[in-house]
């Protein structure tokens, strides 16, 4: 079988990587270099308690763990990309689940243990002693954090470089940067390929858009585009720092993780709502100055620091925030991936997406998440 795979980013990489490691032959077509979109921007927490309000959500996003410690594993030494430091959530942070939202945190624990889900509560005592950098009340003396010790990260761009070298050296992945897709090739109601903007012609037995906020762009016809209601986020990062930050932190005002060489990776959800589309991605952005002041606030040995780089990208979220991922309803040989929060499910993506493009086994994870819900006068 012969495959496009369009999109170079953490979805992209993983299922062009399955599917070559699976005996197709597949030509993975990026617009820019891999590694450079949104995938880039992102504080890819891995972990599925946030998706407890909803059964259908909770086990896609714990296969989504699951899977990356399988692939992580298969690498060996050369896995290095997945880190599980441990992930502090204070109550006041909020969650992204909605049921449970507003509810104290004895109903979230309750539940994360009835699904065997790895979470204890912590008090300031606790806090102090696994963050002792942090100032001294920065959770009161009744307060209460939830601690998850086996949840992490992903480092984006380590991951997919290292799936896509292995799939060219191993797989003979052709990999072809640069190569903008301008649109889906179709006949008789089959992709049969795609047109780069150059004009080359790319036949191929099945198509797979992972192009993210990018993805109605590259299929040149509304017949076939996924309602998105994108968001912006901005990233920012601190010079090298002497002070440890040794577990994620999602703190009431900032999210901290580290990202290697001892500089800080920060972001806060009300201050990506201040973005605007005309904004640029620079250091002195109040947002980034906003962030640092924050940090400092959470760590007093680091106040004054500054904000060094900045990042900033639009999120590719379908409309109504679920997921969308798998065939579209009268086309044949076309699936897409786009999702909000896609580096935490990319893993299982590639599986998912391998088993029904190759097998016809489409992932029952992803059923109620599939393009058909946006496709349904076609169907």
């Amino acid at each position: 079988m012969k495959a496009i795979v369009i999109g170079g980013g953490v979805i992209g990489a993983a299922v062009a990587y399955r599917l070559s490691e699976a005996g197709a032959k597949v030509v993975l077509a990026e617009a820019g270099r891999i590694a450079e979109g949104t995938s880039l921007t992102s504080f890819a927490w891995v972990s599925a308690c946030e998706k407890i309000d909803s059964d259908s959500y909770y086990r896609l996003s714990l296969a989504g763990v699951a899977a990356h410690r399988e692939l992580v594993s298969e690498f060996g030494e050369r896995g290095t990309w997945y880190r599980r430091p441990g992930v502090i959530q204070w109550l006041e942070a909020g969650y992204e689940g909605l049921s449970l939202s507003k509810g104290p945190h004895e109903q979230k624990l309750t539940r994360l243990r009835a699904l065997g889900y790895p979470a204890e509560a912590i008090g300031a005592d606790e806090l102090r002693r696994l963050e002792p950098g942090l100032r001294p009340d920065a959770l009161s003396p009744d307060g209460v954090a939830i601690h998850y010790p086996e949840d992490g990260y992903v480092e984006a761009p380590i991951m997919i470089a290292t799936l896509i070298e292995a799939a060219v050296k191993c797989f003979n992945l052709d990999l072809r940067i640069h190569t903008p897709v301008r649109r889906l090739l179709v006949s008789s109601g089959k992709a049969t390929g795609v047109e780069t903007v150059s004009g080359e012609i790319l036949a191929a037995d099945a198509v797979v858009n992972c192009a993210g906020r990018w993805a109605n762009d590259v299929v040149g016809s509304a017949d076939v585009a996924i309602p998105l209601a994108p968001t912006q986020g901005l990233i920012a990062y601190t010079p090298a720092l002497g002070t440890a930050i040794h577990r994620v932190l999602r703190s009431p005002t900032v999210n901290v993780r580290s990202d290697g060489g001892g500089r800080l990776l920060l972001r806060a959800n009300d201050l990506d709502e201040t973005l605007s589309v005309q904004d640029k991605a620079q250091p002195d952005h109040p947002a980034a100055r906003e962030l640092a002041r924050r940090l400092g606030e959470l760590v007093p040995s680091l106040r004054g620091v500054e904000a060094e780089a900045v990042r900033m990208a639009i999120r590719p979220i379908p409309q109504g925030g679920l997921p969308c991922v798998g065939s579209i309803p009268g086309l044949g040989n076309y699936w897409v991936a786009v999702t909000h929060g896609g580096i935490n499910t990319s893993a299982f993506i590639g599986l998912a997406l391998r088993d029904e493009i190759l097998h016809g086994r489409p992932a029952p994870e992803y059923s109620p998440f599939r393009p058909d819900r946006f496709f349904k006068a076609a169907a």
